[in-house]
C-alpha cells in the first residue's frame, strides 16, 4: 500500500503526539487508513507536519500499543489487523472533540487482561468435570472448596482466615449489608464512619434505617480522640472505614493510629468494619485483622483485582461468627450460586486469579507514574497500587465548578462532595480515576485536559 498520508493536525489542541495519535483514529475510522496500510517512515512524516521525529516516534509507538498500529522491524510501519485495532475505534466516542464524547474517569472497573477468555475457558472446564447440580439452590457443604479458595487467595496478606469464618457474599457491597445486618441489632443503630466515605456504605445504612456519623480524619487516618467523643455522644455499634487504602484519598492509616482506633473501639464495645475493596497488594503495616482480630470484620472481593463482572466478595469474621453471617446470607439470597463458587474456586486454583492480579498491580503503577507526570504540578496524593488520585483544588477552584468544567472538555471526574455524608463537609478535592477502558494515549489526553482546565482560572460566576 502507499505511504502518502498527509493528516491535518491545525484543529486539534494538546500535545503533537497525542494529536497525531487522534489522526490516526479519525483516518481509521472514515476509511481512509484500513488495515495493513503502510505509514510514512518516522522522519518523512515528521517532515511533512514541521514537528520532530521524537514526536512521530512516540506517536507511533503508543497507537501501537494501543492496538491501532503493527511495527515491523524493517518493513515498516502498518494499520493492525487485529481485533485491537476494531476495539479502539470502537472508543471512538471517548475522543475530545466529538460533541458526545466522555472520557470517564469517575469509575474503578478492572481493565481487560483476557478475563473473558479465562472465565469462558473456566466455565467449559466446570461444566465438563462438575458434579454439582446446577438447576438446585446452592448447597453449602458445596461451596467449601470456594471458602478454602478465598482463604488461599489472601495469602498476599498478612492473614491466614480459617474458612469456617468466611461467608461468601455477591461483591463487597453485598458483603457490607450482611455485615451490617449480623452485627446491628436495636430499633436505632448507629454506625461511625470517615468523613469521606464510598457512597455505597450510605445506602447499606439507609436499608437498614441505621443512622451514620462522621468522625474527622486527618493524614494518618481516623482521629481517635475524635472517635471516642463520637462513641460517648452516639453510642454506636459499629466501626466502618478503610484502613490499607482509603478511597477518595488514597490514605492509609497509621499502625499507631490503628492500634489507638482499636483501643477506643474495645472500650465502647464497637465491633469494626474495614472495607479494603482497594487493598489487593501486599503490605507491611499489619492488618487491623491482626490488631483486632475478635471484633474485626473485613470485606473484600475480586471485583478490584480481578474482574468487575465477577460477582464474588467475602467477608471474613472474628472467631465463632462465620455461620451467623452465612446464615445471614442465605436469609438474603439462599446463598451465592453454585457456578460463581466453583468459577471462584478454578480461578484461584488455576493461578489464573493471581496473574490478573499482578496485571492489575502493574497497571495501576504504569497510570500512575502517567498521572504524576502530567499533573504533579498541582496538589495529588497517588500510591502506585491504586486505580485513582486525590487531586486538592488549587486557588481559585471549587471542587464543583472544576467538575462542570472539565464536563466541558468530555472529562468525567468526581468531586469530593459525592463521598460525603448528607449535611457533612467535604474538601475542596476531587477523585480523578485511571479509566481502565481507555488506551494509554487516551488516558493521557484526558489528563492534559484536565491540567489545561486547572491552568484556566474560573470565572466568577462559576464559583
Amino acid at each position: 500500500m502507499g505511504t502518502i498520508w498527509p493528516p491535518d493536525l491545525e484543529s486539534i489542541t494538546g500535545p503533537k503526539y497525542l494529536a497525531l495519535i487522534q489522526a490516526l483514529r479519525e483516518a481509521i475510522a472514515a476509511g481512509e487508513l484500513t488495515p495493513g496500510h503502510r505509514l510514512p517512515p518516522v522522519r518523512n512524516l515528521a517532515w511533512d507536519l514541521k514537528i520532530t521525529p521524537g514526536t512521530v516516534a512516540r506517536a507511533y509507538r503508543r497507537a501501537t500499543d494501543d492496538g491501532l498500529l503493527d511495527a515491523a522491524v524493517g518493513r515498516g510501519t502498518f494499520i493492525a489487523e487485529t481485533r485491537n485495532n476494531t476495539q479502539a475505534i470502537q472508543r471512538d466516542s471517548l475522543h475530545l472533540g466529538s460533541s458526545n464524547s466522555k472520557y470517564d474517569l469517575r469509575g474503578t472497573k478492572t481493565p481487560d487482561f483476557g478475563q473473558d477468555a479465562m472465565i469462558r475457558e473456566a466455565l467449559a472446564n466446570i461444566i465438563q468435570t462438575g458434579i454439582h447440580d446446577f438447576a438446585d439452590y446452592p448447597d453449602p457443604d458445596h461451596s467449601k472448596p470456594a471458602l478454602q479458595a478465598i482463604a488461599d487467595w489472601l495469602k498476599y496478606t498478612d492473614m491466614q482466615p480459617d474458612p469456617e469464618n468466611i461467608a461468601l457474599t455477591y461483591g463487597a457491597q453485598n458483603a457490607m449489608l450482611i455485615a451490617l445486618q449480623t452485627i446491628l441489632a436495636g430499633p436505632a443503630p448507629v454506625i461511625v464512619t470517615d468523613e469521606l466515605v464510598y457512597p455505597g456504605l450510605r445506602h447499606a445504612a439507609n436499608m437498614l434505617r441505621a443512622e451514620i456519623v462522621s468522625v474527622e480524619r486527618d493524614t494518618e487516618g481516623m482521629i481517635p480522640d475524635a472517635l471516642e467523643q463520637t462513641c460517648r455522644r452516639h453510642g454506636p455499634q459499629v466501626l466502618v472505614s478503610s484502613f490499607t487504602i482509603h478511597s477518595p484519598t488514597t490514605q492509609t492509616t497509621t499502625l499507631e493510629r490503628r492500634i489507638a482506633l482499636a483501643r477506643v473501639a474495645t472500650k465502647y464495645e464497637l465491633q469494626i468494619i474495614d472495607d479494603d475493596a482497594f487493598g489487593i497488594f501486599s503490605s507491611d503495616t499489619p492488618s487491623m485483622q491482626t490488631i483486632a482480630p475478635e471484633r474485626l470484620w473485613y470485606i473484600g472481593a475480586l471485583s478490584k483485582s480481578v474482574s468487575t463482572g465477577l460477582r464474588i466478595g467475602y467477608l471474613i469474621t472474628p472467631t465463632g461468627h462465620g455461620p451467623a453471617a452465612r446464615t445471614t446470607v442465605l436469609s438474603n439470597c439462599y446463598g451465592v450460586s453454585q457456578i460463581i463458587c466453583d468459577l471462584t474456586t478454578h480461578l484461584i486454583r488455576s493461578g489464573k486469579a493471581e496473574a490478573i492480579r499482578q496485571r492489575m498491580l502493574a497497571f495501576n503503577a504504569h497510570r500512575s507514574r502517567i498521572a504524576a507526570n502530567i499533573l504533579g504540578q498541582w496538589n495529588i496524593n497517588w500510591n502506585p497500587n491504586v486505580p485513582f488520585i486525590w487531586l486538592q483544588m488549587p486557588s481559585g477552584w471549587r471542587a464543583s465548578s472544576f467538575q462542570r468544567a472539565c464536563e466541558q472538555q468530555n472529562v468525567l471526574v468526581r468531586p469530593a462532595d459525592e463521598f460525603a455524608l448528607i449535611d457533612g463537609k467535604a474538601p475542596n478535592a476531587a477523585r480523578v480515576t485511571f479509566g481502565s477502558k481507555l488506551s494509554d494515549s487516551e488516558f493521557e489526553a484526558a489528563l492534559y485536559a484536565i491540567a489545561k482546565v486547572l491552568e484556566t482560572r474560573p470565572a466568577m460566576n462559576e464559583l
